[in-house]
């Protein structure tokens, strides 16, 4: 076939292509000009999942009347101006493709001041004036109906809504002195105050629940909300990232996020988290990608550096429920068993000189009053103390597990852990995945306490275990260490993954018997532990009832 050039219609249906995806892609466009319009309000309409009806109105400067068809041709902008105005973009639109894709595929309709201009697939149909009316209204109407194939591929009406409603959610949330308003077939869906907080932006978005827990970050350049140990998801949907204001995606960045909660969250949770970087605009290539959702940084490596010690300065600040008393109290009240019941009396300094052997529970000076009262053991596995807060419930897995992880990595960075032979060594079995680990990791094994010899091809004889781990469970726990070390990942993290199976396999279980003094050590253990509030898995290892709380509840004063 010989090559022709295409026809103006067919070659801005392609380019719309790359623009306009779906429609959250065309009302992520239109929010983006009414912002750099200087709005202070806009109000989005959306009308069968996007497809029938896209209306955005804002109160912006608007776009002059002898300028709005030109707004509408391809490559017509206001925001560039040379070739070195690419290289510090300050505006979240600059390409002028948007409006110019948007109509080659759709009827728009645009009313800015006192004109108006119409258009279906990139013709214009009507000009002319209108009624005056602050900033600019665009209507976008029958997404698609020329190119039917784009059309058959979108997703469900559910699902594009949701999309849409994403676009707007993270505007909101970026931009929280700006006052969005969406309506979705008629029905309001979002409304945020405008009143230029970002929590109350986050209110908006996320409701009451979530927008109470968040903590404000505010250095190295970096603002925004983040979550605690005690709030996430199982998804990363509640994570949104913006340079200069700027919606963006980066894998780098998203792994420095999740680096931050690692040994905080469980696997496969993420934090609720809205940042926004402030960078000097020579750092960032905005012009990489053609909806400009992602971003190419110069100095990356600086640039996570900052954000982890952002993250990492506002986790470190937050509020940890207290273990300690108010006034020392070296009086410990009966523990109650699991089934409910009162068993004998006990003090705190015969208590703590009580061997803690059984439970594999750390040693502390016998002298040391606890940190809290402990009030018993109640259910499978939790501890009831009284503290200076209020009530703390504990689980005592989670909270054995953190402190035995800890104390494993100081160790590690001491030299080693201290192991003790076994009684009667045990013939461990192993597939080829873990024999070869052993091999690979003879020297790690060593520092965190096991000794072994070859035992054939595919099996060890185990003679040593560390010193905390009971000797039933030193198989297994060897097995699992040598799942983790065959992983992936770097060397660190392969280690850091060894500790905390170490440490789950050492814990006392949940549900196993703790008398008094094993309760009142693991208490002291745990007030002296940091960070304490998870366990390394990002299992929570406390909750707080605090006195407030009961009060409220009881309707007292006092």
């Amino acid at each position: 076939m010989s090559i022709q050039v295409l026809a103006p219609e067919i070659a801005d249906a392609i380019a719309a292509g790359e623009v306009v995806e779906r429609p959250a892609a065309a009302l992520k466009e239109l929010l983006e000009n009414s912002l750099d319009a200087g709005a202070r309000r806009v109000v989005i309409e959306v009308r069968g999942a996007g497809k029938t009806l896209i209306r955005v109105a804002d109160d912006g400067s608007g776009i002059p009347p002898e300028e709005l068809e030109l707004a509408f041709r391809r490559h017509a902008t206001s925001k560039i101006r040379r070739l070195e105005d690419l290289e510090r973009v300050s505006s979240l639109g600059f390409r002028g493709e948007a409006l110019a894709s948007i109509a080659s595929v759709a009827e728009v309709e645009c009313r800015s001041g006192p004109a108006r201009i119409r258009l279906r697939h990139g013709r214009v149909l009507e000009q002319g004036v209108a009624p005056p009316s602050p900033g600019t209204v665009i209507e976008i109407r029958d997404l698609f109906q020329n190119t039917p194939a784009r059309l058959r591929f979108l997703k469900t009406d559910a699902t594009e809504i949701a999309a849409c409603r994403r676009q707007v959610e993270a505007y909101a949330l970026i931009y929280p002195g700006v006052r969005f308003e969406l309506l979705v077939d008629g029905r309001p869906a979002l409304r945020s105050s405008g009143s230029g907080e970002a929590r109350d932006a986050a209110l908006a978005v996320h409701g009451e629940r979530i927008a109470v827990e968040l903590m404000p970050v505010e250095s190295h350049g970096v603002r925004g909300l983040i979550s605690g140990p005690s709030l996430s998801r199982g998804n990363r949907d509640g994570i949104l990232l913006a340079v200069n204001r700027r919606p963006i995606f980066s894998r780098s960045l998203l792994h420095a996020i999740e680096e931050c909660y690692a040994g905080l969250l469980e696997r496969g949770r993420y934090p609720v988290v809205v940042l926004n970087l402030e960078l000097d605009g020579s750092l960032v290539d905005v012009n990489v990608h053609p909806t400009k959702r992602e971003v190419r940084f110069h100095h990356e490596s600086g640039i996570f550096a900052s954000l982890q010690r952002a993250i990492r300065a506002t986790l470190e600040g937050s509020q940890v429920p207290n273990l300690v008393l108010a006034e020392r109290d070296t009086s410990v009240a009966a523990p109650m068993t699991a089934a409910g019941t009162v068993s004998g009396s006990w003090g705190a300094k015969s208590t703590a000189r009580a061997a803690l052997a059984p439970a594999g529970l750390p040693g502390a000076d016998p002298d040391e009053p606890p940190a809290a009262r402990a009030v018993g053991q109640v259910g499978p596995g939790y501890l009831v103390a009284e503290a200076a807060d209020g009530l703390i419930l504990i689980d005592q897995h989670a909270a054995h597990e953190r402190v035995l992880y800890n104390r494993l990595l100081a160790r590690l960075r001491a030299g080693g852990v201290a192991s003790q032979p076994l009684l009667l060594a045990e013939v461990v079995e192993l597939d080829a995945g873990m024999r070869a680990a052993a091999d690979d990791n003879f020297r790690q094994l060593r520092d965190l306490g096991f000794e072994f010899e070859d035992f054939g091809p595919q099996a060890l004889r185990l003679t040593s275990a560390p010193a905390d781990t009971p000797a039933a469970r030193a198989p297994d726990a060897l097995r699992e260490l040598l799942q983790v070390l065959a992983g992936s990942g770097t060397a660190g993290e392969r280690l850091e993954g060894a500790a905390a199976s170490l440490a789950c396999h050492s814990a006392v279980r949940f549900g196993d018997q703790l008398d008094p003094a094993e309760q009142a050590r693991l208490l002291r253990e745990l007030d002296l532990t940091e960070p304490s509030l998870t366990c390394p898995h990002g299992r929570p290892t406390r909750l707080l009832v605090s006195w407030a709380e009961l009060r409220r509840h009881f309707r007292r004063n006092y």
